[in-house]
């Protein structure tokens, strides 16, 4: 199949960040699948022609290409909606877009660009009448998964009891307080965490340049490449669910990436978790911090059962749970195969 390919290389369009998500999940697994692909890098098109310049080059791309997918993911209101809902009516490409997020950014931002697609996916079966509520039928519900050609599991000794890798926000903070009170040495990284701590303790910090302070949030952060490397490392890969917004717990990527790399993994609940692994044989989930902590002690103690459930974890999305698995359900559902 014949596919234009609309989302950003670069994590959120900077390529000092290295590669996006989406370009080693998506990306590399439609690769991979042996379609033909043609880049449409639009952030980085958006940064030199701005938005109509973009949205023009995308449209002419369409007419010379006539691909029969257009695969976007959207990130925010980077396209002209006209330029999209145009290709769409010209029917001979598909137009899809996968949504995320679902779970905090329908009202403001996915109503309102799914009517300019032929298709769009969400995540979140909570979303699916909303999309009919407004008269919007071609919605697909999926979920999100791991490419097995990038999360891979090494054979590498565990050097970490318990880490995690996520962003400092919500009440994450005081999770990792509590941890390490109750002697619980948990690694974390990731953007932000360094930064709360300046924020704490700086009395001077209103002297500080808007460059280093947003050097000190980044500090934290790692590579995908070293997130890989963590996961595989770790004995206690924790996931903490909270949404950035909401504060609802839902199901993330990381559910499915920390497994793919032989990792075990100790959830937060989320809805419907359980129609993807068998809790306490492929993942095993906690209500309250106190439930983790109680957790963490007993899979730290426990080194038989905790390596058997992330055996189980790792054979489970292998098996039923890479991108390659999703998008190729997705395009039979469109038609395309």
């Amino acid at each position: 199949m014949k596919i234009l390919y609309a989302a950003s290389k670069f994590d959120y369009g900077i390529p000092a960040r290295g590669y996006s998500f989406e370009h080693y999940n998506f990306y590399d697994s439609l690769v991979g699948m042996g379609h033909e692909v043609e880049y449409f890098d639009f952030l980085t098109l958006h940064q030199e022609f701005g938005r109509d310049g973009m949205s023009r080059l995308l449209e002419q791309r369409v007419k010379e290409v006539r691909p029969d997918l257009m695969f976007t993911f959207l990130y925010k209101d980077e396209f002209d909606p006209a330029v999209i809902r145009r290709i769409t009516a010209q029917g001979r490409t598909t137009t899809f877009n996968w949504f995320a997020d679902d779970h905090w950014r329908f009202d403001d931002f996915s109503r309102l660009w799914a009517p300019c697609f032929t298709y769009v996916s969400t995540t979140d079966a909570d979303s699916l009448p909303k999309y009919r509520a407004i008269g919007y039928e071609r919605v697909l519900l999926t979920q999100w998964g791991a490419n097995p050609r990038f999360y891979v599991r090494k054979d590498v000794p565990p050097r970490y009891d318990v880490s995690f890798v996520g962003q400092s926000y919500g009440d994450r903070p005081e999770v990792v307080r509590q941890l390490h009170a109750a002697a619980i040495a948990a690694y974390v990284r990731g953007t932000g965490w360094k930064s709360r701590w300046w924020h704490r303790h700086a009395r001077r910090l209103h002297l500080m340049s808007a460059g280093r302070l947003q050097q000190i949030a980044g500090s934290t952060r790692i590579s995908q490449e070293e997130m890989i490397e963590l996961f595989n490392v770790s004995r206690i890969n924790l996931n903490l669910s909270a949404s950035s917004q909401s504060g609802a717990n839902q199901i993330k990527g990381r559910n499915f990436e920390i497994p793919a790399c032989g990792g075990f993994q100790l959830s937060g609940m989320a809805s419907r978790l359980e129609d993807f692994f068998v809790p306490d044989r492929e993942v095993v989930t906690y209500g309250t911090t106190r439930e983790m902590i109680e957790k963490i002690r007993f899979y730290l103690a426990h080194e038989d059962e905790r390596r058997n459930i992330a055996e189980a974890g790792y054979a489970r999305v292998l098996r039923d749970h890479t991108y390659e698995r999703r998008l190729r359900d997705l395009f039979q559902k469109m038609g395309l195969e």
